[in-house]
């Protein structure tokens, strides 16, 4: 998983594709829109820390 890490490893069409099929699945699965934002909203949560605790987020601090 290290290699999502690098842009110009994943082609955007593949977050995109990606991003389509986890929504799908979960739609399938019987999860609400509610649970599908919470879930966004961990996941973006889960992105931030990683960023602070690696030092690779200044643009994000500056955002706070």
């Amino acid at each position: 998983m290290q290699q999502l890490r690098h842009e110009t490893t994943v082609k955007p069409r593949a977050l995109t594709i990606l991003a389509r099929s986890l929504f799908r699945q979960m739609r399938d699965q019987g999860y609400s829109t509610e649970q599908i934002i919470g879930l966004s909203s961990e996941l973006l949560d889960l992105v931030s820390n990683d960023l602070r605790s690696s030092g690779d987020g200044p643009e994000l601090a500056a955002a706070e």
